[in-house]
């Protein structure tokens, strides 16, 4: 699964990264993007390319009561899955993330670590988003992120990883009409080699804590 991860590209890095235009809204970079908070998110319409703001916890639109979503969708699955199969086909997006943090154990303890691009730069991690609404409540509006198998990066760590989105693919994962095997294609594992990984502070562990120094290596 990918439950937390980190944001803190520069919004200069974003725009070269993902081909948009200047950000419309205060972008505040996160080293600990924790499940229901917001963060940057990319999709395309008529006009093209454009970032947004959505809640990390994926609401389907049928739901008559939201609750706290789902962060993941396997990829295995999310063409089929009755919460995620609408918007698999219609509005998928990426994720800008420059790190994942993952889970290892070490006995009976849980040791945080960070997968960061090997390249330095942003990497886009695919995601589906949906809007919900219902008189008189306010409106949701969501995204999750896709998991994999893991590579032999994260394997040692963790049996799953989030989907990653070479940016040769931006344009096939963003286009509404893109065919079934298209898509099919990209639901794969990164690259072994993608990531780098090092140990954290368990001050990660806390949604509150959000510093540089949580990326730090401890050993």
């Amino acid at each position: 699964m990918c439950g937390r991860f980190t944001l803190a590209a520069d919004e200069k890095q974003l725009i070269e990264a993902f081909d948009i235009p200047t950000l419309m809204f205060d972008f505040q970079p996160s080293y600990n993007v924790a499940p229901g908070q917001s963060t940057v998110v990319v999709a395309a319409d008529k006009a093209g390319r454009r970032a947004g703001q959505l809640k990390w916890g994926f609401v389907p639109g049928w739901l008559d009561q939201p609750g706290s979503g789902f962060i993941n969708a396997r990829a295995e699955s999310v063409a089929d899955k009755p919460s995620f199969r609408d918007a698999f086909a219609r509005r998928r997006c990426l994720v800008p993330a420059d790190g994942f943090y993952e889970w290892g154990r070490d006995g009976d303890a849980k040791i945080p670590h960070w997968f960061h691009p090997s390249a330095g730069s942003p990497v886009a991690l695919g995601g589906i988003w949906e809007s919900w609404s219902r008189p008189g409540k306010e409106p949701k509006h969501t995204f999750a992120i896709l998991t994999t198998a893991a590579n032999e990066d994260v394997l040692g760590i963790h049996d799953r990883m989030p989907l990653v989105i070479s940016p040769q693919a931006f344009s096939v994962w963003l286009d509404r009409n893109a065919r079934a095997a298209q898509l099919e294609s990209l639901l794969r594992s990164a690259p072994n080699g993608t990531f780098d990984v090092h140990s954290v502070t368990d001050r990660v562990n806390r949604p509150s804590e959000n510093d540089a120094g949580l990326t730090e290596p401890t050993a």
